[in-house]
């Protein structure tokens, strides 16, 4: 911790608390959204459950737009119109009141995002040299999965279905921490800029198509889609559908199990980043496979257990699954900016955003279907299978990656 703030610029610091206060806004609404939308807006379940996917094909329309602008101006103007918009976008939940008018506020939020993530991954790959890009990596997603534990929190002391007022309450809180997020923004000046030579790398440049023609970061996003499909998407949108709906947990058990989840990210992240400084990154990767694989093979026994044990044998699995994100966040991200040449640093960054889009997408559709057709177990065991893969294609990877680009000290 103090090795890193030592060798970094208060702008560094300042930003590290404005991801805190962004994720702390989503933490208060994400979790809610769904049961907001069906419950006080009255949409069906299968309705409010396509608004996301509707966010999710705009920010697969959009995203690429956004990180040639990244290129063109610089992340700072587009990470300030992106938290405009977000401010935007969750004061527009409130206003629900229709179908429609959720499909506009989701395209919003959808805008939101796909302008926030790429140019905030270009800002913390410029704010800091080679050596402390990937320590720089996991602190922000230590304070990304601190502010969204927290929000989380608040948002269950809030929220109550039987007063529709408590969720607009959530919607302004949501965006005053955007605001706040926006300030500290708006004051790191001289950070994020365009490059002075921008203009001439892309005059003789192909834009996305010299993206696509880069063989070993296509390989590094293939191996990120079956990653995050066995991740995150099949996580957040399997398994608690699989605890409460196969294994009849309770759904307050939930809100515990993810509790889990966090405080093991907050606990072990910088542990983590001391251990992994130096090491392959693709071998690091290919942990993650292991270890995400190891969650859900887990998981599977916890089904065959009582509820007692169901409960503790998830958290285990949940915690195993978040020793992996400890390996995943710092490593990912660094190991994707090390592929990306300065003058495109912003079209690597949209496509990498692309694969959580990608993943998003597949992930609840094979659980979706799978659970509701009662092969959860084959679906649990095809998650070990891609987990598995994942992590031989990041090993794979590595042995076309020069040492310095695999990380590795020489």
């Amino acid at each position: 911790m103090s090795d890193l703030f030592s060798q970094t610029t208060p702008a560094v610091k300042r930003f590290l608390f404005g991801v805190l206060l962004n994720s702390l806004g989503s933490g208060l609404t994400l979790p809610i959204l769904v049961v907001y939308l069906h419950t006080v807006r009255g949409m069906s379940l299968p309705m409010a459950s396509l608004v996301l996917s509707w966010m999710a094909l705009v920010g697969l329309v959009v995203s690429p737009a956004l990180g040639t602008l990244v290129d063109r101006i610089g992340p700072r103007p587009v990470l300030l119109f992106g938290i405009i918009c977000a401010m935007a976008g969750a004061l527009s939940w409130s206003f629900v009141d229709s179908v429609s008018s959720a499909f506009v506020a989701g395209a919003i939020v959808s805008i939101a995002n796909a302008a926030t993530w790429p140019p905030q991954t270009t800002m913390v790959s410029r704010m800091v040299d080679e050596q402390a890009r990937q320590k720089l990596f996991g602190w922000q997603f230590m304070m990304l999965n601190l502010g969204l534990g927290l929000g989380g929190l608040v948002s269950a002391l809030i929220v109550n279905v039987d007063v529709p007022n408590t969720f607009t309450h959530l919607f302004i809180l949501d965006a005053v921490s955007y605001f706040g997020y926006f300030v500290i923004v708006a004051t790191l000046v001289g950070v994020g800029g365009r490059l002075p030579i921008a203009e001439q790398n892309r005059e003789s440049g192909d834009g996305y198509r010299e993206v696509l023609r880069d063989r070993k970061f296509m390989q590094l996003n293939l191996a990120s889609v079956v990653m995050l499909t066995c991740g995150y998407a099949s996580l957040d949108a399997g398994m608690p559908a699989l605890l409460t709906t196969v294994g009849g947990m309770s759904i307050k058990t939930l809100g515990p199990i993810w509790a889990v989840n966090t405080g093991v990210i907050v606990i072990c992240q910088l542990f983590v980043l001391k251990r992994i400084e130096g090491h392959s990154r693709t071998k690091l990767l290919g942990l993650v496979g292991v270890l995400w694989a190891a969650c859900w093979a887990t998981i599977a026994l916890a089904l065959l257990t009582s509820p007692g044990w169901m409960f503790l044998i998830a958290c285990i699995g949940v915690a195993i699954f978040a020793v992996g994100e400890t390996i995943w966040s710092p490593v990912g991200p660094t190991l994707a900016n090390e592929l990306a040449p300065e003058h495109l640093r912003g079209r690597y960054a949209a496509i990498s955003s692309l694969v959580w889009v990608i993943s998003g997408a597949i992930g609840p559709a094979i659980s979706g279907l799978m659970i509701g057709y009662n092969l959860s177990n084959q679906w649990l065991g095809l998650l070990v299978i891609f987990g598995l893969l994942a992590g031989f294609l990041s090993v794979r990877l590595g042995k076309s990656l020069s040492p310095a680009q695999d990380g590795i000290l020489v």
